[in-house]
């Protein structure tokens, strides 16, 4: 009788497991919607549970090299810098050419294949298809070489999805900054960025060629004529980064400019006999004026590209701009370089008491002037990668600690549709990041690729 009571009781459970289950798969989750929300964001939207715990992987591609880290570091992991290898996969110290019509997009898959191989499984030790992506952009990165970003990372890699964001919003974020105006000494360009209130003034952005190639050239030139053997890419670089100095004074005393030099580079020793040398091709690359007092449009020196950015802005955009100025870029680590073009705008926008009026710097182009030097400084950035390490990991932390007040997928569309993406999630004062592009709808859709990495279109592709 025992037996056959306990036989009843087990079949009364196992008739009641179906019963159960369709119970427990139609009652709402009793935890808040914080993974939810997190899985559409359009940073770190994931589809499986450990895609969306992994951070995404953050890559700053530059004209000459690359950062890439993993979201939550203070430093990136790697920074590798494009040349030729030994096995000969990269045959250049370029990746792209400013005119993008003497670039051959197949040379750029090849050399972000290679050098991506290695940041994904010699230093980050990541399978690609696990994480998802985030490239940092400057606001002049034409629409072909995002295009080629993407299909690299999407075609050689099967990473998850693409999300850009710019790089000079990331700087400022990485200062400690709301409103900054951010230089950005690149190798093709220079480019001064507006943003105010964590909002890029993208149509006030300001350009020019006077960045680290031209400087290469100059200094190339220099040295050519102090050795009957015409220096190398690498040895002019090296030059650059251990010799070259800016002076905060136009005059030098006759016996400081004669003092001669030795440097060693690569290998092979250079004696230069005037150190006027370590500091002439950077005034006359970055600072000083064409001879007749007129520059191209694309040719302006740094200090009056500053004051001109300036001067299109709004009273009081520009004036809290005046005290943080950002310089960012490889050739902005030269000593001195940020002290010199400092006192350059301050010389242009000071009021001269003897005179009566300010400096003018450009024919027609009288700009407003300060009474204060005081009020014109710069303030020291961690860089872009570490500002979007910063922002990302915030947002990370914020979704999954069930932040956006349970709105779940319609706050990510509110965010998605509006031209902006906040770092402070209690204000609408808040900075915009491009919406996130999948490798499905990229792979298959013509019309989306080309359309997402635009910014004038945020919202129909969003």
């Amino acid at each position: 009788m025992a037996s056959s009571s306990g036989d009843t009781e087990t079949s009364e459970v196992m008739r009641d497991i179906p019963v159960l289950r369709r119970q427990l798969s139609s009652s709402s989750p009793s935890t808040p919607g914080a993974l939810a929300s997190f899985a559409s964001s359009p940073l770190l939207s994931p589809s499986t549970r450990q895609q969306y715990t992994d951070p995404p992987v953050i890559l700053d591609i530059g004209a000459r090299g690359i950062r890439a880290g993993i979201a939550g570091l203070e430093r990136p992991v790697c920074e590798l810098p494009i040349g030729p290898d030994p096995r000969g996969r990269i045959k250049t110290h370029v990746l792209w050419d400013l005119d993008m019509r003497n670039t051959k997009m197949e040379d750029v898959h090849d050399i972000l294949q290679a050098i991506l191989r290695d940041v994904y499984y010699k230093y980050l030790l990541l399978d690609g298809k696990s994480r998802k992506v985030v490239i940092l952009e400057n606001p002049m990165m034409t629409l072909q070489l995002k295009k080629a970003i993407a299909f690299v990372l999407f075609n050689y890699f099967q990473s998850i999805s693409v999300t850009y964001m710019l790089s000079p919003v990331c700087s400022m974020l990485a200062a400690g900054a709301r409103t900054a105006l951010v230089v950005d000494i690149g190798w093709h360009e220079t480019t001064v960025t507006p943003i105010y209130d964590y909002k890029p003034l993208l149509s006030a952005v300001k350009s020019t060629l006077r960045a680290g190639k031209r400087l290469h050239d100059l200094v190339s030139g220099a040295l050519k004529e102090f050795t009957e053997v015409l220096p190398s890419f690498d040895e002019v670089e090296e030059f650059i980064a251990r010799a070259m100095y800016c002076t905060r004074i136009d005059t030098i005393t006759s016996s400081t400019s004669q003092q001669a030099f030795a440097i060693t580079l690569c290998g092979s020793t250079y004696y230069v006999p005037s150190s006027e040398t370590r500091y002439s091709p950077l005034v006359q690359c970055f600072i000083q004026r064409a001879q007749d007092n007129v520059d191209d449009i694309d040719c302006f020196p740094i200090p009056d590209l500053i004051v001109s950015c300036l001067s299109g802005l709004g009273i009081d955009t520009r004036a809290s701009m005046l005290s943080r100025i950002i310089f960012v870029g490889g050739c902005s680590n030269i000593p001195g370089l940020r002290l010199r073009i400092l006192d350059e705008v301050r010389n242009c926008l000071v009021y001269d008491s003897s005179s009566g009026h300010s400096v003018q710097l450009q024919k027609n182009f009288r700009p407003w002037t300060i009474g204060d030097r005081s009020r014109i400084k710069s303030i020291t950035s961690l860089g872009a990668w570490s500002g979007a390490s910063l922002y990302i990991s915030r947002e990370r932390d914020y979704l999954l600690s069930g932040g956006g007040g349970g709105a779940g997928p319609r706050a990510i569309r509110r965010i998605r549709a509006e031209t902006a993406s906040g770092i402070s999630h209690t204000t609408s004062s808040i900075f915009r990041i491009l919406g996130e592009v999948e490798r499905d709808k990229f792979l298959l859709d013509e019309t989306y690729a080309d359309n997402i990495f635009d910014w004038t279109v945020p919202t129909k592709y969003a």
